[in-house]
């Protein structure tokens, strides 16, 4: 299993607006502007989550093909930033890479350079509300987190029961 530290970084928060649209990313900038505004500094080892407010979007407007409508998530542009801080994980309230997708060579950046390149865990499609709420509510984005993925063979992917623990 995983124990580390967790930082959620609610970007919807930041940008005192419910959601990012749809086909819009979350940029580096975004990620350290959230380091100032609410007290925290992303570290080694730490697990990343970040919340674009898709999954309330989709509670309150129903659900959508994100491979049709979009869909919202970090930008490449914020790999080198994770590399720099040596994140061990991402997560995301959506499928961790923005759609329609943004180049022509490469579908899944996040996934495919993240993965492949740095062995970067992903969590995609997490439900970050209540954390959202528990995170804003205690006044920090900061948590013990811990994850148990279950012990599979062959695989590359495992489902999980992410736990915050204030």
């Amino acid at each position: 299993g995983i124990i580390t530290r967790g930082i959620l970084v609610d970007i919807p928060l930041l940008k005192d607006i419910e959601w990012l649209n749809r086909g819009a990313g979350v940029m580096p900038e975004d990620i350290i502007e959230a380091e100032k505004k609410f007290g925290f500094k992303i570290q080694s080892g730490d697990v990343l989550l970040v919340r674009t407010g898709q999954l309330h979007r989709r509670n309150t407007e129903g659900a959508v093909d994100p491979r049709v409508e979009g869909s919202t998530a970090c930008q490449a542009a914020c790999l080198p930033l994770f590399h720099e801080r040596e994140i061990s994980i991402l997560g995301s309230d959506t499928g961790n890479d923005v759609m329609p997708q943004q180049y022509n060579t490469l579908t899944n950046p996040i996934h495919q350079i993240g993965i492949v390149g740095m062995g970067l865990w992903i969590l995609d499609n997490a439900n970050l509300e209540e954390l959202a709420n528990e995170c804003q509510k205690r006044k920090t984005w900061t948590f013990l987190m811990n994850i148990l993925p279950l012990r599979l063979e062959n695989t590359t992917g495992s489902p999980v029961n992410p736990t915050a623990v204030f």
